[in-house]
């Protein structure tokens, strides 16, 4: 790869990718480029030694710098040459005389001030400065020691991104490894807009034998403006054919079929699953009660088993993914062996590869679910009327009612159930309920009492309960898959990788069905409870509070960032304006959102198809409709909002750093 290196050099070289740049920053003539930013406290301390000497030149000196960043060399030379008179041999206005002499294209006169700048003072600017003439005059002889004072320079001056560039530019007019590489990587974390870092980061690569980087290497430094017959002379020397046969290498092995057609099969299953429960809920129940059917039971039976074999088939599955990830990287090394030569440094790559992937799949076969707590808690004393309501609500239901109230900053209402899997199985796990500040402006205290009625649903269904092995082979798939791309290992070829994502959706498809008939049976406890329609009203309240909210609060936060201030409170921001394009855009989210049919990968079915089918229930319920806000549940409200507020505001602080 030396080889194809220095001819790909050449090529870059002849496409002149770098000499209109130095000529650019230098301020060459028909250059059109923006004044550099300069350092203030540098530029002071610089007027300050001028002042020194000559109070009268500091002025001429600024005068002339700025001519000189406006493109305007004939003036900003005068004006030096007018300091050097007034203090002789100042180092800075040699320096930048240099530079002036660059953009008038007097390339002579540009390496004799840059040398009397050096012999003034000895300072890495300068040495800099002589570099970059030296370069200019394109001699050999000059191109040599050109490299030299780059490589001084950089070694005072290793994060400046114009030092690193002549860097490059001198390492590869004189094919210094070391010193193309050091700035390559340098400009790739300082200035990673720059094609030509990325050319060089392709080139070493290619040498490294990570062909597949280097493609990505030269084809983003092509999308950055690279010369397109440099980048294609490139991949065609060996790295596009290289890269390809790297990929191609990993798609290996017959278990790989036989697995795909085990998956498709629980695809199937979860497809089918998803059409009969469709067709079950929709019959008309003659005399509704809050039991579940005996088509549903059954239903809600063969889910169970489905996903345990499921999730029983991730961890059967992991040993041929070994396989799978063994068997790639061994047949590497064969195809290497068999044509009697192996890259060391690729070797070492596919087994670090290998090494990183096996310990991401061990570390997910052992990951633990961890809880955490949803929200702040909400004691007794703070609103007792709420949890008065939250327990007539589960004795109207039938069920046990919730030990604990966490506050959040959404709009979600749910619950959850927590201890161990042996405490839930046993009927004796922690109840909670999750309650999003943001969806109570504008509910009524009977739409709550049904969207709560709703969350019991799920408590006396058991469908909090149980379920670890499906919580735990979740949690092991996002493990492995966290571990996979932080690793740099998430890459379609990775074995590992692939069975993750085509699992994951798979494992989706059938849990979230069961998630599907679970809401359906929740809302009719809670059509049961509270009557039909109080729990569509509060169900179609939860859907357009929870949009009008994430708009308002939007606007609010980008208002807030702005004028950088502090948030108001959110949830008591002024509607949308008729006429603006937020209420627009809600009212088209919220008409995709009730007319869009249920997808597969939905945990609840689709809102039309639940009011659909909550409105099927002819019962007539007892429970008084109450019109009280939902706010009054809250004696302190308004501190609640605040609090809410300042920790969207610490979130967004948190963001940012």
């Amino acid at each position: 790869m030396k080889k194809i290196a220095q001819a790909l050099l050449v090529c870059w070289l002849m496409s002149l990718a770098f000499i209109p740049t130095v000529a650019a920053q230098s301020g060459a003539p028909g250059t059109a480029t923006p004044p550099p930013q300069r350092d203030e406290a540098i530029e002071q301390e610089i007027l300050a030694r001028l002042a020194a000497i000559d109070p009268s030149a500091a002025p001429i000196f600024q005068d002339a710098t700025t001519a000189m960043d406006g493109g305007d060399f004939a003036k900003a030379k005068e004006g030096y040459e007018q300091v050097l008179q007034l203090a002789p041999n100042f180092p800075d206005a040699l320096r930048r005389l240099s530079y002036v002499e660059t953009g008038l294209d007097h390339p002579d006169l540009a390496l004799q001030r840059a040398r009397e700048a050096l012999a003034a003072l000895d300072a890495p600017f300068n040495h800099l400065a002589l570099a970059k003439a030296l370069l200019f005059t394109r001699t050999r002889e000059n191109e040599v020691e050109a490299l030299t004072h780059a490589r001084t320079a950089i070694s005072a001056l290793p994060d400046d991104v114009e030092a690193n560039y002549v860097l490059l530019y001198a390492g590869a007019t004189n094919t210094a490894r070391d010193a193309i590489r050091q700035a390559s990587e340098k400009l790739l974390s300082i200035a990673p807009d720059m094609p030509d870092a990325h050319y060089f980061a392709g080139l070493l690569a290619a040498e490294d034998g990570q062909m597949e980087k280097a493609e990505r290497e030269l084809l983003l430094a092509k999308k950055l403006g690279m010369s397109p017959e440099a980048v294609q002379k490139a991949l065609d020397s060996g790295i596009a054919a290289r890269a390809l046969q790297q990929r191609s290498l990993r798609w290996t092995g017959t278990a790989f079929v036989v697995w795909v057609v085990g998956l498709l099969g629980f695809l199937l299953v979860g497809m089918s699953l998803s059409q009969l429960t469709l067709t079950t809920v929709r019959r008309p129940q003659p005399s509704p009660d809050f039991q579940p059917g005996a088509v549903e039971r059954l239903i809600r039976a063969i889910y169970r088993v489905v996903i345990a074999v499921t999730s029983v088939y991730f961890y059967v599955s992991i040993p041929f993914v070994i396989l799978l990830v063994l068997g790639g990287a061994g047949g590497i090394i064969y195809f290497f062996l068999s044509v009697g030569s192996i890259p060391v440094q690729l070797f070492l790559i596919v087994i670090i590869s290998a090494i990183a992937t096996l310990i991401a799949i061990v570390h997910s076969v052992f990951t633990r679910v961890r809880v955490a707590e949803p929200g702040r808690s909400l004691a007794r004393g703070e609103a007792p009327q709420l949890w008065l309501v939250a327990e007539s609500v589960a004795r109207r239901v039938g069920t046990r009612p919730i030990e604990i109230i966490y506050l959040t900053p959404g709009v979600d209402i749910a619950v959850t159930e927590r201890g161990s899997l042996l405490t839930q199985l046993r009927g004796r796990g922690q109840r909670a309920l999750i309650l999003g500040l943001g969806a109570l402006p504008g509910m009524t205290q009977g739409q709550f009492q049904a969207i709560l009625a709703h969350e019991y649903g799920h408590f006396s269904n058991r469908d909090t309960a149980g379920g670890g092995l499906a919580r735990q082979v979740s949690a092991s798939i996002h493990h492995l898959a966290y571990r996979l791309a932080s690793g740099g290992q998430a890459q379609w070829y990775n074995p590992a990788w692939f069975f993750i994502n085509g699992f994951h959706n798979i494992f989706l498809r059938i849990t979230l069905g069961a998630s599907r008939l679970q809401e359906i049976l929740a809302d009719r406890y809670a059509a049961l409870s509270y009557g039909a329609q109080n729990f569509a009203d509060g169900l179609n309240h939860i859907v357009r509070q929870g949009l009008a909210f994430s708009l308002r609060a939007d606007r609010e936060i980008t208002d807030a960032s702005a004028q950088n201030r502090a948030l108001s409170n959110l949830y008591t921001l002024p509607p949308l304006e008729a006429s603006a394009p937020q209420l627009r855009e809600f009212e088209r989210k919220l008409e995709e959102v009730l007319n869009r049919p249920t997808s597969p990968y939905d945990s609840h079915p689709a809102v039309k198809d639940r009011l659909e089918l909550v409105q099927q229930i002819q019962m007539i319920t007892t429970v008084p409709n109450n019109l009280e806000p939902a706010w009054n549940l809250l004696p302190n409200a308004e501190a609640l909002q605040h609090e809410m507020t300042a920790q969207v505001q610490t979130r967004l602080q948190e963001r940012r750093r």
